[in-house]
């Protein structure tokens, strides 16, 4: 009967674990810019490339991945709002890389807003040179 309460009271314990801490939420956007300037043998092609995107996962599911997010709207647009699994939440524009030092990191969920990590990468490839602003989320959903 001992051994049945204590099993019974971890059993109760581990459910009410569960319910406290929710599920896990972790989302990662990325605003860039990248310019092609060098020619090598054949044609040369100059051009600038941008791009925005992001990626919701929910315990290590993908729940959104990065549909509606695009250069314009992550970087000084009006953001993105997002509706994945029972989850709304809006992100807020990053900041333009070329223009900026950092990425403004903020997730606004219902009336909570979560500063995330900011991390700034500068691209020096051969013939492409570029600055990437990212950002990293994580909360309990």
């Amino acid at each position: 009967m001992h051994s049945n309460n204590i099993s019974l009271l971890g059993f109760t314990l581990a459910v009410l674990s569960t319910q406290v801490l929710g599920r896990s939420c972790h989302l990662t956007t990325t605003v860039y810019h990248r310019q092609n300037s060098a020619c090598g043998y054949g044609s040369c092609i100059p051009g600038d490339t941008l791009g925005g995107s992001g990626v919701l996962k929910i315990d290590d599911k993908i729940k959104w991945d990065g549909d509606g997010a695009n250069y314009d709207k992550l970087s000084n647009g009006a953001g993105v709002d997002v509706d994945a699994d029972g989850l709304k939440f809006h992100i807020d524009a990053l900041g333009v890389p070329d223009i900026k030092d950092k990425p403004s990191c903020k997730v606004h969920i219902g009336d909570y807003t979560n500063l995330g990590k900011g991390k700034v990468d500068n691209i020096g490839l051969p013939g492409v040179v570029g600055k990437d602003f990212d950002c990293t989320h994580d909360w309990n959903c």
